[in-house]
């Protein structure tokens, strides 16, 4: 199926339920999957309304993942437009990271951004051995805003995250699987076929104790300060360097930052 809009517009998500597995893919290739106000709550909406007897989720998008916020928004400056965003950003991974069912992130290609950001929010990543992650914001002058700063600490450290999120590096599947932010790499174009594998397997599994380890064991990081990392980032938006940094990204050229 595919989640349609009231006005009768089609979102770029499109959902499959079988055997008790929900596969929700990401389906906007000509933007590389990057998420605008709509695709965001789209998917938030396709989550929370789940068949009944849904034991588990794979979330995938095809040959590129996701690359993230749609930089249009952006890029058009509108601070009602970037915060309206922002917010429904942080209910979809925060529905990702604590509906009662797991949630499998299956990656090929790329996920940048807040597309690395919703994977982060997952409960099980498997990548396809090309498939790279990475937080490019501060090379636009701005920070994650959809739980990156706080999530990648909580999973790989301080240390790591600041070199990550400040260096605007990218990992591929091997090293994000050293890292532990990736529970298995297999051949590109393999994800999702062993994401639904896995997922009939939890499929088959005690819905109750699967909700609960899901629960305590995320419990660590659902008292991180997310509100305060969506309020810097609002702030950036509007600071010298933020202004100039989306610029340059849409004009496709490099940026001026302290000039």
């Amino acid at each position: 199926m595919t989640d349609t809009l009231t006005n009768g517009q089609s979102v770029s998500i499109d959902a499959e339920a079988a055997g008790g597995v929900l596969h929700v893919v990401l389906n906007r290739p000509r933007k590389r999957n990057a998420f605008d106000l709509d695709m965001v709550r789209s998917l938030t909406r396709t989550i929370d309304a789940r068949p009944a007897g849904t034991r588990a989720i794979v979330l995938s998008g095809g040959s590129f993942f996701c690359a993230g916020a749609d930089i249009s928004v952006y890029g058009r400056g509108d601070l009602g437009d970037i915060g309206e965003l922002t917010r429904a950003a942080g209910v979809l991974v925060e529905t990702i990271a604590t509906v009662p069912v797991p949630v499998i992130a299956a990656v090929e290609g790329m996920a940048l951004g807040g597309g690395f950001e919703v994977v982060l929010a997952a409960d099980l990543v498997v990548a396809g051995d090309t498939a790279e992650f990475g937080l490019p914001e501060a090379s636009l002058g701005l920070i994650p805003g959809w739980g990156g700063t706080q999530r990648l600490t909580a999973q790989v450290g301080a240390r790591k995250a600041k070199q990550l999120i400040m260096l605007g590096q990218r990992l591929p599947a091997a090293q994000a699987h050293a890292l532990g932010l990736v529970n298995e790499v297999v051949p590109a174009g393999a994800g999702v076929e062993r994401a639904l594998e896995l997922a009939t397997v939890l499929a088959g599994s005690s819905a109750s104790a699967l909700a609960a380890t899901k629960d305590l064991v995320s419990g660590a990081e659902r008292a991180l300060a997310y509100g305060d990392e969506r309020a810097t980032l609002m702030e950036l938006f509007t600071s010298a360097d933020g202004v100039e940094g989306v610029a340059a990204f849409v004009q496709k050229r490099p940026a001026g930052f302290g000039r």
